[in-house]
């Protein structure tokens, strides 16, 4: 079971799966959201996908963008995505969260 669970964690952040989510998120979602690791959003009120951690638990989006991920502002369309896309938009958010700022916990002090 635990070799299942590596092997799935291994897949999804594979350099291909990890490509083929920034294509999607680069045909779908860059009219409006930053997609990359730089730059603001062309619409200024959608988020810079780099930092939906700060917003979002990012592995939890999944179960949106698989059944519909919809918001009620402005021109945002409902998008669904079947579930090999979504592993793939999921792993390539997850390549690209900033890491700034300090740790959440500090870390145990060194052993003598």
């Amino acid at each position: 079971m635990l070799l299942v669970g590596a092997a799935a964690g291994q897949e999804a952040s594979s350099p291909e799966l990890i490509a083929r989510g920034k294509a999607l998120v680069s045909r779908h979602c860059a009219v409006c959201h930053a997609v990359t690791t730089t730059g603001d959003s062309p619409n200024p009120s959608a988020p810079r996908f780099r930092r939906l951690n700060e917003r979002y638990d990012v592995e939890a989006l999944s179960e949106g963008l698989a059944e519909g991920l919809a918001v009620g502002h402005g021109p945002m369309p409902e998008w669904t995505f079947p579930p090999a896309d979504v592993t793939a938009i999921i792993a390539y958010l997850k390549s690209i969260q900033e890491r700034g700022g300090p740790p959440l916990t500090k870390p145990a002090p060194p052993r003598p």
